[in-house]
């Protein structure tokens, strides 16, 4: 065995060359490339989680808007 691994689709070596600029298939720019795709993910279901709570909050007062003309046509 060579001594690279692979990470999605890239051969990602073993030990670093420390050139510049950094090749593709340094391990460190594959781990800050798996970062900042974690980091997308975790932002873009954050927004997910924060549209789905707005739009609970649009039901309730839905809701509520019917439920005092219920009773305001029950009081009259």
């Amino acid at each position: 065995m060579s001594g690279a691994r692979t990470m999605g689709k890239v051969k990602v070596k073993k030990k670093c060359c420390r050139s510049t600029p950094r090749c593709k298939s340094c391990p460190v720019v594959v781990l800050l490339k798996a970062r900042k795709k974690a980091e997308k993910k975790a932002a873009k279901k954050a927004a997910k989680q924060e549209l789905k709570g707005l739009d609970l909050g649009k039901k309730a007062r839905k809701k509520d808007r019917k439920n005092r003309k219920d009773d305001d046509r029950k009081a009259a």
